[in-house]
C-alpha cells in the first residue's frame, strides 16, 4: 500500500487529505479529516510543504465517506 497527499472536495470545501492506494493504483481510502503541514524541524516542515504543493498540481478527488 502507498499513500500521498491529495486535494479532496468534501461538500464544496477543498482541503488536503492523506489518500491510500492499492498496489494497482486504485484509491483504497483516505483520512477522515484534512491534514496540516508539520515537522520536528524547519527542514522537515519544508519537505512536508513540498508534498502539499505536489498535491495541488494533481486533479481534485471527491471525498467519499
Amino acid at each position: 500500500m502507498t499513500w500521498e497527499y491529495r486535494v479532496m472536495n468534501r461538500g464544496g470545501e477543498v482541503a488536503i487529505y492523506e489518500v491510500y492506494y492499492y498496489e494497482d493504483g486504485r484509491v483504497q481510502g483516505h483520512s477522515a479529516e484534512p491534514t496540516f503541514p508539520a515537522g520536528e524541524t524547519v527542514e522537515e516542515l519544508r519537505a512536508n510543504c513540498e508534498l502539499y504543493l505536489a498535491a495541488l498540481r494533481k486533479p481534485v478527488l471527491e471525498y467519499s465517506s
